[in-house]
């Protein structure tokens, strides 16, 4: 069975109206509803961004434009305010749509302190791969983040949470175990990735997981790693047609990169463990 501190019963969602952040509320919907937990989205008005626009030679320049003018702080706070009322409109639509139940804050602050404030409060933190760049690589909220450890984080990029695999790695750890019942507790086709020195201690695994999985009535397909890395699993996900990955932290399939190195080569939606 999965102990109840392992089950997610409150997720927490960045969201800032940029498309990855309504792409992850989409996927944070999906999820509370699945699991009947409770959803809750924080927008964070970004002091750095209000001070900035308080220092007297800052320049904007217009992105259709090009053209130039001062940054102004009761400018840019109405921009925000405006930003945060568009969030919360999203939040209460999708929301409602997937019959959940919902909470929305708005705080001012450093983003990465807020959310990490807010992630003590939660079982599970989502956000999207990039922010309002747009870009498929890890942004640089999304890095400091993952770097400051919360216990669980779901990173992702498009909107679609229906995916037919679970992908969890297991090495015996205790941070493999953790990652073992979180996919159990979300539920789904489930596939194991045994991660191990030899055969002999791959097949001591397997059987673990198997002794476990076998009390809940539950299967899953298995695949060896032995002295694989990061490129063997990215390889491997390559083949699946649809999949999300729950990854411990400090796994050996890391090689010492960190955790938003590692998500580089990684482009399916991760859920870390810490």
């Amino acid at each position: 069975m999965v102990s109840d501190s392992e089950k997610i019963r409150r997720i927490l969602v960045a969201i800032d109206a940029s498309t990855q952040s309504l792409a992850a509320l989409e996927i944070a919907a999906q999820l509370a509803a699945d699991l009947g937990a409770e959803l809750a989205g924080l927008y964070v008005e970004d002091i750095n961004l209000i001070r900035l626009a308080a220092l007297p030679a800052v320049l904007e320049i217009g992105g259709a434009s090009a053209r130039s003018r001062r940054l102004d702080e009761h400018r840019m706070s109405r921009q925000l305010r405006s930003q945060a009322a568009r969030a919360a409109q999203a939040m209460a639509e999708v929301a409602g749509r997937s019959k959940v139940r919902w909470s929305f804050t708005v705080a001012r602050g450093s983003i990465e302190t807020e959310l990490l404030q807010a992630a003590t409060e939660t079982d599970l933190l989502i956000l999207g791969r990039a922010g309002w760049s747009g870009k498929r690589k890890l942004g640089s909220t999304a890095r400091k983040l993952i770097a400051a450890g919360p216990k669980r984080t779901l990173v992702i990029e498009r909107g679609e949470w229906r995916f037919p695999t679970l992908m969890t790695v297991y090495d015996g750890s205790d941070l493999s175990q953790r990652a073992l019942d979180t996919a159990i507790d979300i539920g789904g086709y489930l596939a194991i990735g045994i991660v191990a020195d030899d055969e002999e201690h791959a097949k001591k695994l397997q059987r673990e997981v198997a002794a476990k999985l076998k009390l809940m009535g539950l299967e899953a397909r298995y695949r060896w790693l032995v002295r694989a890395n990061t490129r063997e699993l990215a390889d491997m996900l390559h083949t699946q047609d649809k999949c999300i990955l729950i990854l411990p932290a400090g796994s050996p399939l890391l090689e010492g990169k960190s955790l938003p190195e590692a998500l580089e080569q990684l482009k399916c939606p991760v859920l870390l463990i810490q």
